[in-house]
């Protein structure tokens, strides 16, 4: 019986393997058709590469075959983007590399030496630190441009894996030197990129000199690397307003360039600038008015709305510039979603008494969108506006007449508008009427919720109200958790304006958040159930307010505050605006608040652990085994009913509430010597004596504890000016 032969390997690594090993060999082919075939393997493995296969096995081969046809470029490219890739994973195979490397970095040809020396700072092994500090420093004094902008990024590179070594080579120094002295526009550029890295911006910028200079090659540099200089130049202290003109005369021509990023950075330069200027400031923003309005009415919807942002906020800082312009802000049939989003948010912060009857009249047929999304939007947008205009009654009837659209959605944001707009203006809770809408019949629980608000804090005007929330009482355990704290507060509010007529409501809300398992609702119930129990006056005065004078809301908790504004307005074109928060809110370093997150947790738990020695210590020295104040063989929930059962056991010396009078319906009143009958009566007047089970009442009690600038002139630039330091 004849022996097994051994079997070949499979799967794509054997294969490419085979193919390199037999690529080592020239054999029959010629040397083009070699070349070729060669970057056919190479090309196999960049793309197995990327697809997340393991592919280390073929350092060697791939290293040896691209050896042996020194000249080809595009060889070296794919061989050094294999290495980086895999040198993190097998360092001991990347030190092999070193060797070829460096020998590459003192090729003829630079394009070769730039690509193995940013191959070589790419490698970022701590270990083989010492092999890429001589070539860097080499490659900022290369006679070709290309090596030196790769050697000042590989300066960035190192300086990320140990500052020190970058300070003690004078790397920093001779960097300063290239960005002073340096004819290539990129190479400047990198050297103002590397130090805005490594060193303060504003250290930057008060070199008055290099400033200028900067300022006076804008042109020469790229699109990127002008914004690095607007940065900077942001960042800069005037000495006068003569140097202030001067500098808004040298970057005037920035406003009027294609790129939009270019735009927005030398818009925040004159912004910055003009801060302490009033009246310049006023007319930039008159003159970067028309660059944002010809940027938004481009096609390239990601670009419009970052320029949205930013007009967004400009707007919120000084509505009265964008006012006569409001027509800018109109949506397209084309726009997307969020840029249709962001237009209605602007129109409702520049809606003024002059526009806001157009604006309106837009909005309204925004509510007609196909899209429920922004049909909602559209009238919210109506109710802002009219929280915003004093004069509000021709808005609050078209708020009235979306309630008669017949769309749900529609209905739901206006009624969620509407509570808004009522607690900021509640005299109009006097005339507001309701119509055939019911709480039931509406799906949307943020919707339902505010409704309820509405019938519960103007009760006393609706007619039927407490009959309208009955039903959602009856099913109280199936609506969300904000319909029921709603709820629970409205039945209240009608119990002390309506007593009789509300009775019931109340009674059946409190029985069903009693037995609640959200425990927000629970608490709730408990709180309002104490209150009533304890004293009834001090419940209206805690749940209801003073019904005689109603308090208005000024500012509402969605809206952001001037301090936020300018926080974000400090962080002008970056992503701040577009997030609407500061970058300190949604950046964040990972290593410095895990190491001090360690840091805290082990002083905690140590101190923690010593005082709870110290405390067990002293007690046990005190009073041995009667200090013990709870029994390890009962549960700690059985301790804290029995505390909630004795705050609920007034006896005799239980306080007493005076008797009230509400609506012709009088509440029990309890003496000191009969606090328990009374609490009894006050149960059965809410008819909680049928609602609330025996088991349900100790649990209750037991669980509690937990346009125009009006006449000012335009500002005057002249394009082409030259900058003198």
């Amino acid at each position: 019986m004849s022996a097994k032969r051994p079997t070949k390997p499979r799967g794509e690594l054997a294969e490419l393997s085979a193919q390199l090993q037999g690529l080592c060999m020239t054999g029959k082919r010629s040397n083009v058709e070699l070349r070729q075939a060669k970057k056919e393997a190479f090309k196999k493995v960049i793309n197995y590469m990327t697809l997340g296969m393991d592919m280390s096995g073929l350092f060697p081969m791939m290293t040896s075959c691209a050896n042996l046809s020194p000249d080809d470029i595009v060889l070296k490219k794919m061989l050094y983007l294999y290495i980086t890739h895999y040198a993190a994973s097998t360092p001991d195979l990347a030190l092999l590399t070193i060797n070829q490397l460096h020998k590459d970095c003192h090729d003829q040809d630079p394009t070769v030496r730039g690509l193995a020396l940013r191959s070589l700072c790419s490698l970022r092994i701590s270990n083989l630190l010492e092999y890429v500090v001589s070539p860097v420093t080499a490659g900022l004094d290369d006679r070709h441009p290309y090596v030196r902008r790769t050697a000042v990024m590989g300066v960035l590179k190192i300086w990320h894996m140990n500052a020190e070594v970058v300070e003690s080579q004078g790397m920093l120094q001779h960097v300063q030197t290239l960005l002073a002295q340096d004819s290539d526009p990129q190479v400047v550029a990198n050297c103002l990129t590397l130090l805005m890295q490594v060193q303060r911006v504003k250290r930057l910028a008060s070199n008055k000199a290099l400033m200028y200079s900067l300022i006076n090659r804008m042109k020469e540099f790229s699109d990127w690397s002008q914004c690095q200089v607007l940065e900077m130049t942001a960042h800069y202290t005037p000495a006068n307003e003569a140097e202030v003109y001067d500098l808004l005369n040298a970057l005037e021509d920035r406003l009027g360039v294609n790129n939009s990023a270019v735009v927005l950075g030398a818009i925040k330069v004159f912004l910055y600038l003009t801060l302490n200027m009033t009246m310049t400031h006023q007319q930039v923003l008159e003159r970067v008015k028309e660059q944002l309005k010809s940027l938004i009415a481009r096609d390239e919807p990601a670009i419009v709305y970052a320029v949205l942002c930013h007009a967004r906020l400009l707007a919120g800082r000084a509505p009265v510039i964008f006012e006569g312009d409001y027509m800018a802000f109109y949506c397209r049939s084309h726009d997307p979603w969020y840029v249709k989003q962001i237009k209605m948010e602007i129109l409702t912060l520049i809606a003024s008494a002059t526009n806001v009857y157009d604006i309106v009249s837009e909005l309204t047929e925004y509510a007609r969108d196909i899209n429920a999304d922004i049909a909602r939007q559209a009238v919210k947008a109506v109710g802002r506006i009219a929280l915003l205009v004093s004069d509000v009654n021709g808005i609050v009837e078209r708020l009235l007449l979306f309630l008669e659209s017949g769309y749900d959605h529609i209905v739901a944001e206006t009624l969620v508008q509407l509570k808004d707009l009522l607690r900021r203006y509640p005299d109009l809770g006097q005339v507001f009427s309701m119509g055939d809408i019911r709480p039931s019949g509406i799906l949307d629980p943020e919707a339902r919720a505010a409704l309820v608000w509405i019938l519960g804090q103007f009760g006393q005007h609706i007619q039927g109200a407490p009959y309208l929330l009955q039903p959602l009482a009856d099913v109280f355990g199936t609506e969300p958790c904000n319909v029921k704290l709603a709820l629970l507060t409205a039945a209240a509010k009608l119990f002390f304006a309506r007593p009789a007529e509300s009775r019931k409501l109340l009674g059946t809300c409190l029985a069903g958040g009693l037995n609640d398992p959200e425990q927000d609702v629970h608490d709730r119930s408990l709180l309002y159930y104490r209150l009533l129990r304890q004293d009834v006056h001090a419940a209206k005065s805690v749940i209801a307010g003073d019904a005689n004078a109603p308090q208005a809301l000024a500012f509402f908790s969605d809206e952001l505050s001037p301090e936020a504004q300018q926080a974000i307005f400090e962080e002008f074109n970056t992503l701040s605006v577009v997030y609407q928060q500061p970058a300190s809110l949604f950046v964040q370093s990972a290593q410095y608040h895990s190491h001090h997150a360690e840091d805290y947790e082990v002083s905690g738990d140590a101190g923690g652990d010593s005082g709870a020695g110290d405390a067990g210590a002293s007690s046990a020295a005190a009073g041995g085994d009667e200090a013990l104040l709870i029994d390890p063989s009962t549960n700690l929930l059985d301790s804290v009913q029995k505390q909630e059962a004795n705050l609920l056991d007034f006896g005799d010396e239980a306080p007493s509430y005076a008797a009230a009078t509400m609506g012709g319906t009088s509440l029990p009143n309890t003496s000191a010597g009969g606090s328990a009958a009374g609490l009894l009566l006050l149960d059965d007047s809410l008819g909680l004596d049928s609602l609330l089970s025996p088991a349900s009442t100790t649990t209750a009690g037991s669980s509690g504890g937990s346009g125009s600038n009006g006449g000012v002139p335009t500002l005057q630039l002249s394009p082409g000016f030259k900058l003198m330091p």
